[in-house]
């Protein structure tokens, strides 16, 4: 473990690092690790914990990423080496940089500014014919570095922006996983929890409805206070609770829901947040069963989410692959915690990441706001690679 308390000296592509607010996991090498990719399903993942005993793994601990779509292929590990430990300290010591960092050489937004700008109009033309009140759309940005990146450079600075998140380097595999590198590795710092499970127990903090954050103390209050009465957040944030207590109330006994959001921060926005608890109906319904029952929420997909969700395929010109999805972890009881993949890169490993980010749409969404958001979700991980 590094001066500044954090497992993340020395990461390789292909190990696994994750962080919530209170536990901080890391593999150390690759040789070995379960691996599959394979859509995601209760008898494939028992068959990825059966794999793990047999090859000698004593306390298997199951790494994956979700794609947006679920019918397409998911992204599992199960390390053969993990360490865990608590995370520090926040505000401790700070680890410089080993080295230069790389240089962008070249970006390119998917798609440009003013076509996202037309899709935000396009949705506003949907809600008044009266099918979806809400879509999320989102944008890529491809960029081209002159080095690769050093991943505990980069992890470090998204643990100090999103000091309350989930913070990860998973790797993302393809056809023919057997003794291969990953194709690429998700790596980011999602503010977003979408279930946590410890026993019967069960916690998701949906978010949604954001505004950026600026350095003018005066003002960034007065956006905080704003964002906590806005009409239009609210309602956004209302779908999205609305809509998870509906499906939780299938599979929950007990819930507590508070009656209204409260607004939390990252080092970029202020978020409406809602903390919701409940007790599991079933024990066999694991973290990953229940966040897939709940995927995708109209946190990052829109409401009614099947109506959103083809809408969304026809506006979004590029693949959102594991964006919007989840990424977690898992034990072999069905304890673990799964994230919203936000905030977040894909990266190959050598030179080139592809950036996401999305915003929610309403009757009332202004494009060049939508457009300012989405920058400005990205740019948290400009400042953390070059």
């Amino acid at each position: 473990m590094s001066a500044d308390g954090w497992m993340v000296e020395s990461l390789s592509h292909g190990e696994i690092f994750f962080a919530s607010p209170t536990l901080q996991q890391r593999s150390h090498g690759t040789k070995g690790a379960v691996c599959a990719y394979e859509p995601v399903s209760a008898d494939g993942v028992r068959r990825l914990f059966d794999r793990a005993r047999a090859a000698g793994i004593a306390r298997p601990v199951l790494f994956g990423l979700v794609p947006f779509d679920t019918t397409r292929h998911a992204s599992f590990t199960i390390p053969v080496q993990l360490q865990l430990a608590p995370v520090p300290q926040r505000g401790g010591a700070v680890v410089a940089p080993a080295g230069r960092r790389p240089a962008v050489v070249a970006r390119q937004p998917v798609p440009a500014p003013e076509i996202y700008g037309d899709m935000v109009r396009k949705a506003l033309d949907l809600y008044e014919e009266g099918d979806v009140r809400k879509i999320v759309l989102s944008r890529a940005m491809d960029v081209e570095l002159d080095a690769p990146i050093a991943y505990a450079d980069v992890l470090r600075d998204l643990l100090r922006r999103n000091a309350q998140g989930y913070t990860f380097a998973v790797p993302a595999w393809s056809d023919g996983v057997a003794g291969a590198q990953p194709a690429a590795s998700m790596v980011g710092a999602s503010p977003e929890l979408l279930v946590r499970r410890e026993g019967d127990r069960v916690f998701i903090n949906p978010l949604a409805g954001s505004i950026p954050r600026v350095a003018d103390p005066e003002e960034d209050q007065a956006r905080r206070e704003g964002l906590a009465v806005s009409e239009k957040d609210l309602r956004e944030h209302g779908y999205v609770v609305s809509d998870i207590v509906r499906i939780l109330r299938e599979h929950c006994e007990e819930l507590d829901v508070p009656q209204g959001p409260s607004v939390i921060g990252t080092d970029a926005l202020w978020h409406l947040s809602t903390f919701i608890a409940g007790r599991l109906k079933s024990p066999d319904l694991s973290a990953l069963g229940l966040a897939c029952a709940l995927h995708p929420t109209p946190a990052i997909c829109g409401f009614p989410t099947a109506q959103a969700f083809a809408h969304i395929q026809d506006l979004e010109p590029f693949d959102r692959e594991y964006f919007a999805g989840l990424v977690g972890w898992q034990r072999e009881d069905g304890d673990g915690e799964w994230a919203l993949t936000l905030r977040c890169a894909r990266y190959d490993g050598d030179r080139r990441l592809r950036l996401y980010a999305g915003a929610g749409t309403v009757a009332g969404s202004d494009p060049e706001s939508e457009i300012r958001e989405t920058a400005m979700k990205m740019e948290t991980f400009m400042r953390a690679i070059a």
